[in-house]
């Protein structure tokens, strides 16, 4: 009896909705529990906790478990490894085939012959590209190595490499009753390699200026930007003049009027040098950002906007047939909810993308403000359970006299 009073009590306000958000997820039909994956947009962004400790996915059966992970970038293949297609080894020249055009700026050799030294030529595409680079394998004198050529970046698909043995160097007439010396080099293969950076899929949201201000006393300039919350790892600033060079400090802010200092930073740009710094490195998720610049004596600068570069984050979960999905978000007072399906899947897992709809504005019951007594508070909940309880003692009453009878 205990247990019923409790249940029916806690179900009054069970199903309030706290969350003033939802969107819902569009994807393609799965035929099995599937992983699907969501790219959080912008109003997401805008309207959820920093941490996403608001976030709930709801499916048919109820609240669903999910975990949001930051965007990984694939990595360029940046280095192939080729046999040579010919080998002249009376010329010393070795040919290479690349299938598409190529980077290449490294080149290692994977060279079996010990004790020798010569010196290369490199041609890309018949241009010569690095002349007389010395390569050797010194292991009967000091058992060091080099078979690393450095050559100027270039795109190419096929790349020569013409070696040098020179038998009148110091080295072969100190070694040159060593049978095992080389005549011919055998090249087993080569390693061609570029320092590519990392291929980044990155969202870019421009944020126009909100406010400005300039402090004649202490010769600065202010520009307040409404950064809505998006997360960020660095920032361009794009100046409507050219020609300048200022120092200045980042400020972040919640509300627009108590400000955190963050950090330093100088930004420059000259036509003359065609030099131009303007991107601020950081990462931050703010509701404000203001950038104050040092003018000096120097005429104060006008910054038309900001272009924020942000790493995408991606919600994951489990869809099975025939359910629909949607997320709610935007209650700051929830508490960070813990799944397991984080520690499940795998980067190398596969997933159908999905999308998000619009956003859903949604009607939350609001907390009373005004002080009111227990009793006129919880009047409803009080007439049920007094109900209840007059049911229960009428039962109570009714078993005794059956138990007496």
């Amino acid at each position: 009896m205990r247990k019923i009073l409790l249940i029916l009590f806690m179900s009054v306000g069970l199903f309030a909705n706290t969350q003033p958000y939802k969107k819902d997820i569009v994807f393609n039909e799965v035929t099995k529990p599937t992983l699907v994956q969501v790219a959080l947009d912008n109003e997401i962004y805008a309207n959820s906790s920093s941490d996403y400790r608001d976030v709930r996915l709801h499916g048919k059966s109820g609240v669903e478990g999910y975990f949001i992970r930051s965007h990984s970038p694939k990595h360029i293949v940046n280095q192939k490894r080729l046999t040579a297609t010919s080998y002249d080894r009376e010329n010393g020249k070795l040919t290479y085939h690349l299938k598409k055009p190529f980077d290449v700026e490294k080149i290692y050799l994977n060279i079996e012959d010990r004790n020798f030294e010569s010196s290369v030529d490199v041609y890309a595409d018949g241009k010569l590209v690095l002349e007389k680079q010395k390569i050797f394998d010194y292991s009967n004198e000091t058992g060091t190595r080099n078979f690393l050529l450095n050559i100027p970046k270039v795109k190419v698909k096929e790349i020569s490499i013409v070696y040098h043995l020179d038998e009148t160097t110091s080295f072969y007439k100190k070694y040159q009753n060593l049978r095992e010396m080389s005549k011919y080099l055998t090249i087993k293969s080569a390693t061609f390699s570029n320092a590519n950076k990392v291929k980044g899929n990155f969202n870019r949201t421009e944020i126009p200026t909100q406010e400005s201000s300039i402090d004649e006393e202490k010769k600065e300039s202010s520009y307040i930007f409404k950064t809505d919350n998006i997360p960020f790892s660095k920032l361009y600033v794009k100046f409507k003049e050219q020609n300048f060079k200022r120092s200045g400090t980042v400020y972040l802010s919640y509300d627009a009027k108590e400000w955190k200092r963050l950090q330093n930073f100088t930004l420059f740009s000259s036509s003359l040098s065609q030099e131009k710094n303007t991107v601020i490195n950081f990462s931050a998720r703010i509701k404000y950002l203001k950038l104050v610049l040092n003018n000096a004596d120097n005429k104060p600068l006008t910054i038309d906007s900001i272009e924020l570069v942000t790493k995408p984050s991606y919600l994951y979960f489990i869809a099975n047939p025939n359910e629909q999905y949607a997320l709610y978000f935007g209650d700051k007072n929830l508490t960070m909810p813990s799944y397991e399906l984080g520690s499940l899947v795998k980067a190398t897992d596969p997933f159908v993308k999905g999308v998000f709809g619009k956003l859903e504005k949604l009607e939350v019951e609001k907390v009373v403000e005004e002080k009111v007594s227990f009793f006129e508070a919880y009047k409803e909940q009080l007439f049920i359970l007094g109900m209840l309880l007059a049911v229960g003692v009428l039962g109570y009453v009714a078993f005794g006299l059956l138990k007496r009878g």
